[in-house]
Order: structure tokens, then C-alpha cells, then sequence
């Protein structure tokens, strides 16, 4: 597995951006700074895919960006930078960067709804992690708060698995569109066990 690239990082940072990031050693800080911090990119010039120090100078990340965001301080600080995708075929997706402490599971997340945003690390597994989010995934599409739409999760995405350039790059759009190449996905409410995994529908999957 390739190791971070803390040489070439701390390059492209200011004085006060390193010491940010220095400061956001503990992954609840980090949760805390992105969701106090960082204002919610709607894309009101278009889409975007800024890469980690591209949201740290504008200040402004959307869900995929805040979790590329995370993952890149948290392997900093040396954590693995661990993705996983929630999946509602009939509503918007969203990305948790999950990890681990003292034996638990947690989540950091950017998103426009405060429910949805990371827990803290007190679950057992990835799938207690993601069930809690099960009753406040209601409808984006719809607006009806009795819609939820989450339908399942994939398996966890180790972005180390991409190299190192994400990390220094402005973009990440080749990490948005392959990320979930091959990926499995496990169904919440499977009707039988031969219907617990699936793959994400191919036909969104370079979107």
C-alpha cells in the first residue's frame, strides 16, 4: 500500500493550513471543523470534484468532496482512508468516511442535512454504523419525510487503492467516476440472504 505523501502535502500548504491540519488529529475535531467550517458546495457554477487542498483554501466542499476532504487528513494522521457509499436508487447517495477507535466503528461526512452528517465511534459493525442513518434518509427528490429511500451499502473502499496523487490534486473527478468499479453492495432489508449483496446499477456508475 502506498504511504502518505507528507512531504509534498505540507508543500502545497500555508503556515496556517498546516497548522489546521495538525490540529485535526482527533476524527470528531475533523468532524466538528467540517461541518462548522466548511459551507456546502451546491455547484452553483457547475459541477465540481474539488480535491483536499482545494477544499481547504475555498472553504466549501459537497458531499463527495468533504469525504475525499476527510480521508485525506485522516490518513495524515494515519488512519486508512476508508470510503463508504450509501445507496438510495431513488434519491441522492452519500459518502462516510468511516473509522475505527477503541474498537468501534464511526463516520465523517459532509452533507446539507445535520442528520446525516458523521456518528461518533460507539457501533459494533459497519452495519449498525449505516442503519443508524436509516431513519432520518428521507427523500431529497420528494421532500416527504416518511420517504426513506436507503436502500443499502457498499463494502468499504480503501482509497489507498487509487495512489497518491488525489491528495495533492485539484481535482478528483478519476476517483468520482471509478470509485465504484467492482465494488459489492449489501442490501439493509434483504428479502432472503441469496438477496443481501448487489452491485451498484451500472448505469450510473461514471456519473
Amino acid at each position: 500500500m502506498p504511504v502518505f505523501p507528507t512531504g509534498r502535502f505540507l508543500q502545497k500548504l500555508k503556515p496556517d493550513q498546516r497548522t489546521l491540519v495538525d490540529r485535526l488529529s482527533d476524527p470528531w475535531a475533523l468532524q466538528a471543523f467540517i461541518a462548522e467550517d466548511l459551507s456546502y458546495n451546491f455547484e452553483p457554477d457547475g459541477p465540481t470534484a474539488f480535491g483536499p487542498i482545494e477544499v481547504l483554501k475555498r472553504r466549501t466542499a459537497h458531499c463527495f468532496e468533504g469525504a475525499v476532504f476527510a480521508a485525506s487528513v485522516l490518513w495524515y494522521h494515519g488512519h486508512p482512508p476508508t470510503l463508504v457509499l450509501l445507496e438510495a436508487p431513488e434519491d441522492f447517495d452519500h459518502n462516510l468516511i468511516v473509522f475505527s477507535q477503541d474498537g468501534k466503528i464511526g463516520s465523517i461526512s459532509q452533507s446539507r442535512h445535520r442528520e446525516l452528517l458523521g456518528k461518533p465511534p460507539i457501533f459494533d459493525s459497519l452495519r449498525d454504523l449505516v442503519l443508524s442513518y436509516y431513519p432520518d434518509y428521507s427523500s431529497d427528490w420528494t421532500g416527504n419525510r416518511d420517504e426513506l429511500t436507503l436502500r443499502g451499502f457498499s463494502e468499504p473502499i480503501d482509497l489507498r487503492r487509487f495512489g497518491t496523487d488525489w491528495v495533492l490534486a485539484e481535482e478528483v473527478w478519476s476517483i468520482y467516476r471509478g470509485f465504484l468499479v467492482g465494488v459489492r453492495f449489501e442490501k439493509l432489508f434483504p428479502e432472503d440472504e441469496e438477496d443481501l449483496y448487489y452491485e451498484y446499477p451500472e448505469e450510473h456508475i461514471h456519473e
